[in-house]
């Protein structure tokens, strides 16, 4: 802003705040407009005065700010003037507009005049930059030529590369520094190289799929792997010279990197991009990215490789791709992209993790070293969970080191103490994947550290959490979805186990999903949970490895904040549990594996608790031995067990008012549900959902359950010993799903079920005892899919199914041909796969 110089600017400003501060002090006829004005004048004020200093250092001309010297002693005269004005509505009127009218202008001449005369400064700089950079750049020449002139090597070196129609000492983008000392990549190695020297071509001549992504978590060695690719000579052979190195980073600027490869040196004349005034960086982004294209296209002939390292979106890639002969991409992220080819970069192996492991603990040209027994070696590699930078990191800090240290270190690991605690380099690069995530994800990410290590998930568990914490829909959509976004980061694992999704029976997407995570990444969750004091963490995670809870937490004697609670106890636990105070508990996971177990005592104070989730992964199911006690939980809404026995269920269990779904999976049930008459309307009230999966010993569906009015959604699946359903089902007039998949003994439906007018869905798919269809089943006005895939036994088709409209019978074409004759219907005949069948079966 070359326009402010003179003393007077700064002085009439001032001197126009102290005339608006007094006016506004002595009269209350236009308080509103001079109040504004002084507001303006406070914010330009400490500018003028600033720039006008600078101004007179630069030693810049003074003739631009006499025309806005005269328009504040103009306003200083206007507010003056209102001083005077007492009574006459007419000039009260008309001055103030004439305030809100110099208020308008002194803002519109900063916005407009102002930006114009700065525009007009930086273009000014610009031309003084330039000149000064094509002085350096001349000198810079200069001394090259002498250099070259001096040595006929480096001479011949630039003649080949000419001839090759690329200057590549000129240009950026080079390869780093061929590491050293590298193991256990040379299977990964061999793989991405097959797959870039792989040619894939189109109709057109230009490759097809030419971006070839190396995906996996931060610390696994994706820079290092394409790194050791830019040198292998078969890579070398092929690309030469032309092999280009892009580090893109999180935040990345396509312009600079533009500019990078052009002009590498620093002092050099910088690229000019194009500048438009609307949608300018977009503009700029255009324009590199042509100037980028006409760059490979002109100036560089033969096979080309671009690596982009650390590239966090899949949008950004793009502006890198071209329809260009022998153009290759290999990019490397922690991100998983979908449409991209995928070069998943697996775990090492033990062998290969212990020789990286021994190459950073025991370095070579050490003559002398202390003597580690191989015992140590492995139980440290086991503690580095074969995540390559740790091996690297925890194997230098113990180089040198006596056996002391190495059995100190193990014993710290083995009693809680996380590898991410000794070194922070470690955890830093692994935090960098979860800063990326928005707050919604981080807190999807943090859930994760509530299981126990090395455990498979089930989606479903999640789902029961994610209702309640984060209003997730019932289907499970929005919970598969958040957790194929967390698996596009690397974040965790998605696998599918089992039954394949037949069309149209989409009960659950979370069904027969389940989600895995690198322990490393686990621990990650466990310490951003941890950071605050134990009293004060949203997220509380207890692990207890031996009879009794941690130190730290019994020393806890003030109530505590936590929302989320997380017990994983081992076989040795003995339930002694001590008095914790958790009263704002939401969310309660607890993780067993004992066959005996004591619910805590401190259950009758969590009022607030709407979801109980309790897993065993013990060898056998867990016993408890107060299980009454979840009686006291009057505010449950979602309780899911697994492996756990069930002896009884009390009065005071049965009567959970606001309880919505129970889930047990793979539970001893035995007579629980036996002890109850029929016709208790207490039992559940509000129970909108029932599962039941893998109960081996539920031999008929609990007939006390039949009174729930509100049970929409019942699912008894993989039940082999189940074989009657009575014929009180017929009172759950609100269901509208019904799924009895697998249950290989059941024989017939009740024909009570023809009383459901709102049953949208049966699946009764391997049902292989099954040999009817009840005889009404077409007074099911509602009914809108039958999946009886597998039902080998039925060999009629009741005749009232051609009262059904809009219904689709999902089956296999043995028992297609039953259905020929109904036209009504709409039958989509789905291919078995027998053996997967049978061994679901058993």
């Amino acid at each position: 802003m070359a326009m402010f110089v003179d003393p007077l600017l700064s002085e009439s400003i001032s001197k126009l705040l102290e005339v608006v501060v007094f006016v506004a002090e002595t009269t209350a006829n236009f308080k509103p407009q001079l109040e504004q004005l002084k507001t303006t004048i406070e914010r330009i004020g400490p500018i003028i005065d600033e720039i006008t200093e600078l101004n007179r250092k630069l030693d810049r001309s003074k003739q631009e700010s006499d025309a806005f010297i005269a328009e504040i002693r103009s306003a200083t005269k206007l507010v003056n003037k209102c001083l005077k004005i007492k009574k006459n509505l007419i000039k009260r009127f008309t001055h103030s507009l004439k305030l809100k009218d110099l208020n308008e202008k002194l803002l519109r001449f900063f916005q407009v005049d102002v930006q114009a005369y700065q525009c007009r400064d930086i273009k000014q700089t610009l031309v003084e930059v330039n000149r000064v950079s094509d002085r350096i750049e001349t000198m810079a020449l200069d001394v090259k030529k002498t250099l070259s002139n001096t040595s006929s090597l480096m001479m011949s070196r630039c003649v080949s590369r000419e001839d090759e129609g690329i200057e590549r000492e000129r240009l950026g983008w080079r390869v780093p520094t061929r590491p050293r000392g590298i193991v256990a990549f040379e299977r990964p190695l061999e793989n991405l190289k097959a797959m870039v020297l792989a040619d894939n071509m189109d109709c057109d001549g230009f490759e097809d799929g030419s971006v070839v992504v190396v995906s996996a978590p931060g610390g696994c060695g994706k820079t290092t792997l394409v790194t050791m690719l830019c040198y292998d000579h078969q890579i070398q052979a092929k690309f030469g010279e032309r092999i280009f190195f892009v580090t893109v980073s999180e935040t990345p600027n396509f312009m600079v990197i533009v500019n990078d490869l052009l002009n590498p040196n620093s002092f050099a004349q910088q690229v000019q991009f194009q500048y438009v005034a609307e949608n300018a960086k977009q503009n700029n982004i255009e324009d590199a990215r042509n100037k980028l294209e006409n760059f490979l296209r002109e100036k560089v002939s033969g096979p080309l490789l671009l690596v982009l390292d650390d590239v966090w979106s899949d949008s950004f890639i793009k502006n890198f791709t071209f329809t260009i002969t022998g153009y290759k991409i290999v990019v490397t992220s922690r991100m998983v992209f979908p449409n991209r080819d995928m070069f998943q970069f697996d775990p090492l192996s033990d062998e290969d993790a212990k020789t990286l492991f021994q190459r950073s603990a025991f370095p070579e040209g050490k003559r002398t070293r202390p003597t580690i027994h191989m015992d140590l070696v492995n139980q440290m590699v086991k503690c580095c969970k074969k995540h390559p930078l740790t091996l690297s990191v925890v194997g230098s800090s113990l180089d040198g080191k006596d056996e002391t240290a190495w059995r100190s270190m193990i014993k710290d690991l083995s009693q809680g103490q996380s590898v991410l605690d000794l070194n922070v380099d470690i955890l830093n690069r692994l935090e960098r994947s979860f800063q990326a995530l928005d707050d919604r994800f981080k807190e999807y990410y943090l859930d994760f550290g509530l299981f126990p290590e090395d455990q498979r998930i089930p989606a479903t568990t999640l789902l029961n959490m994610w209702v309640h914490l984060y209003e997730h829909e019932d289907d499970g959509s929005d919970t598969l979805a958040k957790i194929f976004e967390l698996s596009y980061r690397n974040l965790v694992n998605l696998m599918s186990i089992g039954l394949k999704k037949d069309p149209g029976t989409i009960v659950n997407y979370c069904e027969q999903q389940f989600v895995t995570q690198h322990d490393l990444l686990r621990q990650l969750a466990i310490n951003l949970s941890s950071k605050l004091p134990i009293a004060q963490r949203t997220r509380l995670i207890i692990n207890a490895h031996g009879e009794d809870l941690p130190t730290s937490i019994s020393k806890v004697h003030e109530p505590m904040q936590a929302r989320i609670l997380s017990i994983t106890t081992g076989e040795s636990f003995a339930s002694r549990w001590c008095n914790m105070k958790v009263p704002d508990v939401e969310v309660l996971v607890l993780n067993l594996m004992s066959k005996t177990y004591t619910l805590p005592h401190f259950f009758a104070e969590m009022q607030k608790l709407k979801v109980l989730n309790v897993t065993n992964y013990g060898l056998y199911p867990t016993e408890f031995e107060n299980f009454q006690l979840l009686g006291c939980l009057s505010n449950l809404t979602r309780i899911r067990l697994e492996r756990v026995t069930i002896s009884s269920l009390s009065g005071p269990t049965l009567a959970l008012v606001n309880l919505q779904k129970v889930s047990f999976i793979m539970c001893k049930i035995g007579n629980a549900f036996g002890q109850l008459s029929s016709n208790n309307e207490n039992v559940w009230p509000r129970l909108v959902e029932i599962e039941m999966d893998y109960c081996q010993d539920l031999v008929e569906f609990p007939a006390m359950l039949c009174s729930s009015a509100d049970l929409k959604k019942v699912s008894i699946t993989n039940c082999n010993e189940m074989c009657g359903i009575s014929e009180e089902f017929g009172n759950l007039t609100s269901l509208e799903i019904l799924s009895l998949r697998s249950c290989t003994k059941l024989e017939k439906l009740p024909e009570s079920i023809t009383k459901l007018k709102k049953l949208t869905e049966v699946d009764i798919s391997d049902c292989l005892s099954l040999s009817e269809l009840p005889e009404g089943i077409g007074r099911l006005s509602s009914l809108r899919t039958i999946n009886m895939k597998g039902c080998t036994g039925v060999h009629e088709i009741p005749t009232s199914v051609e009262e059904l409209s809009n219904t689709q019978v999902i089956c296999n074409e043995e028992i297609s041909y039953h259905w020929q004759d109904f036209n009504n219907v709409e039958v989509i005949v789905v291919e078995e796969d027998r053996l997967e069948t049978l061994m679901r079966i058993i």
